[in-house]
């Protein structure tokens, strides 16, 4: 089948990199970790009040660090947590992701990520193709009188039949013929680059795309 058009209106971006191992310390004593965010995300609004710690439950620990506008570096006891709710373009993230991986370089050998994974939503409009007609081609609603709201989810396995991504299609109610895609991805394990990770990212996800007969052009100035 030939692929469909989808113009996005909003996007949405999440990193999640896994420490070797929970980082008791650096929560314990997160003063060298405050001031590197203050530091490197000073260019993305971040004073003192931008920050605040949660110790309340320990496997939720984590350290918050709030962008402006939006957006969040979040220090969990196991992850490193970036989230840009609102994607303007492809070198946001890559700036973001690079300023939040030189503090935790620079705050503890703990805080490097070593296994990362990374998920985009995507609000869209369909261009050549009513959502209805471009569904079908994976899914039909059961005939009845009941009112159905169609998606599906494609789940990408490795070797061992382990997870390595997913992804999920549905209606966007509130955009005229639109469609919701959320995308996940294992980007693997080591120490790459932000830009090296994104490239990676932006791969794994045309191939996803391309799977279900979607064309997505993202913004990437």
């Amino acid at each position: 089948m030939s692929r469909v058009t989808a113009e996005s209106e909003r996007v949405q971006a999440q990193y999640r990199g896994y420490f070797a191992e929970p980082v008791f310390a650096v929560l314990g004593n997160p003063a060298n970790l405050y001031s590197n965010l203050l530091r490197h995300l000073a260019p993305f609004g971040v004073k003192v009040s931008n920050l605040s710690i949660n110790l309340s439950v320990l496997a939720q620990a984590n350290v918050s660090c709030f962008l402006s506008p939006t957006g969040i570096v979040r220090v969990w006891i196991d992850h490193l947590e970036v989230y840009l709710p609102d994607v303007s373009s492809q070198k946001q993230v890559e700036q973001i992701l690079t300023h939040a991986f030189a503090v935790m370089l620079e705050t503890d050998e703990s805080l490097r990520p070593m296994r990362h994974e990374a998920t985009l939503h995507a609000w869209a409009r369909l261009k050549e193709e009513p959502f209805s007609s471009y569904i079908r081609r994976f899914i039909k609603a059961p005939d009845d009188s009941a009112r159905w709201k169609p998606s599906v989810e494609f789940v990408q396995v490795g070797e061992g039949s382990v997870p390595i991504g997913s992804v999920r299609l549905e209606e966007a109610t509130h955009i005229p013929e639109g469609l919701f895609v959320r995308s996940t991805v294992n980007l693997g394990s080591g120490a790459p680059r932000a830009d090296e990770l994104i490239s990676a990212f932006t791969d794994k996800l045309g191939a996803q795309l391309k799977a279900v007969d979607l064309d997505l052009p993202l913004r990437i100035e």
